[in-house]
């Protein structure tokens, strides 16, 4: 099946680096690091849409993962993904890449919405003995705005072209999840959208693009 749209806009790229660290006494053998391409949850007008984390890896294995084309018709898109998960010697030090050529996201379109595209994109983590880092790069960017200089959970609301109506999704870049109280770990989501945050109940669902996981030894 193949996307047949096309679009035209403004695009950018941006970076993000940002840092979680809590105290912690190394124990060999425990850092943990994963990661996939991206991965989709959605139900529209109660119709599941499904897709498996793509090309996952995990430090304890499988270490790595790619993907060709993976497409569902007139909605997603996820192209050239690559994913590598590795761990030291000693179990202390774990990290991951995940790489993606152009992802294209038409879902909204049927509802008046953009069409949301990347050229490329690399999501990393890596942990240190007592936290954990991580990084985005992403290029290519059209559909919604975002500043170069990218922050943390940078959110971009989608409006329903409809006056009154609840948003048609929210976007979130940079995403990044820390446990209460942190403990070092952290869930990054280069890209998340949610589809109708606000209803209706029949179409809802989560897009994610891009996700890296790093828990340091606790």
């Amino acid at each position: 099946m193949t996307l047949r749209r096309t679009l035209r806009a403004l695009a950018l790229s941006a970076t993000a680096i940002v840092l979680v660290a809590a105290p912690a006494q190394a124990t060999p053998g425990d850092a943990v690091a994963e990661g996939s391409v991206g991965s989709v949850n959605a139900h529209l007008d109660s119709a599941p849409i499904i897709v498996d984390p793509i090309a996952a890896c995990r430090s304890d294995g499988p270490l790595q993962g790619s993907s060709g084309n993976i497409e569902v018709e007139d909605f997603i898109s996820y192209t050239n993904g690559k994913t590598k998960c590795a761990v030291d010697g000693a179990g202390e030090i774990a990290s991951v890449e995940v790489t993606g050529g152009r992802f294209r996201f038409d879902g909204l379109r049927d509802f008046g919405g953009p069409r949301i595209r990347l050229t490329k994109f690399t999501a990393r983590c890596a942990t240190t003995l007592t936290g954990s880092g991580s990084s985005i790069e992403l290029s290519g960017l059209s559909g919604i705005s975002a500043p170069a200089d990218l922050p943390t959970n940078y959110k971009v609301t989608i409006a329903n072209p409809n006056a009154g109506q609840p948003p048609l999704a929210t976007v979130t870049l940079n995403e990044m999840v820390v446990p209460s109280p942190p403990d070092g770990s952290m869930t990054v989501n280069l890209m998340h959208i949610r589809l109708f945050p606000e209803g209706p109940g029949q179409n809802t669902g989560d897009v994610i693009v891009g996700a890296v996981h790093c828990a340091p030894v606790v």
